[in-house]
């Protein structure tokens, strides 16, 4: 992969990643630090990063569901 297809890749993961931990703190009423660390921590960080799961196709509301449903499931 080229250069400047992998920057481009990296460009739209950290764009969707925004997305997501500013829908989850408004989803919960946290703030953005907090949904940031609850995001890096979550199982759907994980899987978001590997491309083998597909999950960077889906939207950043339906990511956000995931991890608010992680952390539902943890407590």
């Amino acid at each position: 992969m080229s250069n400047n297809k992998r920057a481009v890749r990296q460009i739209l993961l950290w764009q969707q990643i925004g997305c997501t931990v500013v829908a989850l703190a408004e989803k919960l009423g946290i703030s953005y630090k907090r949904a940031l660390d609850m995001f890096y921590a979550s199982d759907t960080c994980r899987r978001l990063h590997d491309e083998r799961t597909g999950l960077y196709l889906f939207s950043h509301l339906y990511l956000a569901d995931e991890v608010a449903m992680e952390k539902n499931l943890r407590e």
